[in-house]
């Protein structure tokens, strides 16, 4: 009776733990700070005159990653810790928070802090070299941020498979996350680049949008009875 009770702590705690992920990540999305620059002159004063709120919402959202890390490594247990899919969707989901974090402390901090050094320079040569390694940033932004999203809605589609087996609202969820992480597959190498901004935005929501919805799941007992075992029983 005693374990049971502290099972069903442990999973109440773990919904809660998926819901603050999931508002945080959608409020620090909207929070973050656009861009009306028409130059580049105007780009890095704008980089610069917001260095304070861009850190503060990517070093938010790494804490965020950081977090979900934790969650879904006991989510894993009651899904079964030993099971190839549960594994696998792990191991995709670090690596895709690995390449997020990466592409976030340059977005967030390096980039900024470039536009700092450079903002108040009149300098020709200093504008070609502040543009020149913006160019390098954003390029590099380019490619962490797509795979970091590939890598987390593969991780969705590894543990969907896993949810959706079960009954109910287990399956209900199990489907949605399912098309959380087939629909950034299919669209992140087929969009033009103009869109992929766009298209990455949406796939973030939709991942938090499936927290919020895993924290529903864990909320139901009958959805979880216990902690399976490695072979995915009970």
């Amino acid at each position: 009776m005693a374990e049971e009770i502290s099972n069903d702590r442990a999973r109440r705690r773990l919904a809660g733990a998926f819901a603050l992920c999931s508002l945080a990540t959608l409020t620090l999305l909207a929070s973050h700070p656009g861009s009306s620059a028409r130059t580049f002159a105007d780009l890095l004063r704008e980089e610069a005159h917001s260095v304070r709120i861009n850190g503060l919402v990517h070093g938010a959202l790494v804490v965020t990653l950081a977090a979900l890390i934790v969650c879904f490594v006991l989510l894993s247990r009651r899904l079964g810790s030993g099971r190839p899919l549960v594994v696998g969707g792990l191991i995709a989901f670090c690596i895709g928070c690995g390449l997020m974090i990466a592409s976030m402390i340059l977005d967030g901090f390096v980039t900024p802090a470039l536009a700092v050094r450079f903002a108040d320079s009149g300098s020709t040569d200093n504008l070609t070299m502040a543009r020149t390694l913006f160019i390098l940033c954003g390029t590099i932004i380019g490619f962490l941020m797509p795979f970091g999203v590939l890598f987390q809605s593969a991780a969705t589609l590894c543990w969907s498979v896993a949810i959706v087996k079960g009954p109910g609202l287990r399956r209900s969820i199990g489907v949605f996350g399912l098309l959380v992480g087939l629909i950034p597959i299919i669209a992140v190498p087929a969009v033009p680049s103009p869109l992929m901004t766009h298209v990455l935005l949406a796939a973030v929501v939709l991942q938090a949008i499936w927290y919020l919805a895993l924290a529903a799941l864990l909320s139901s007992r009958a959805s979880w009875p216990a902690i399976v075992g490695t072979d995915g029983s009970c």
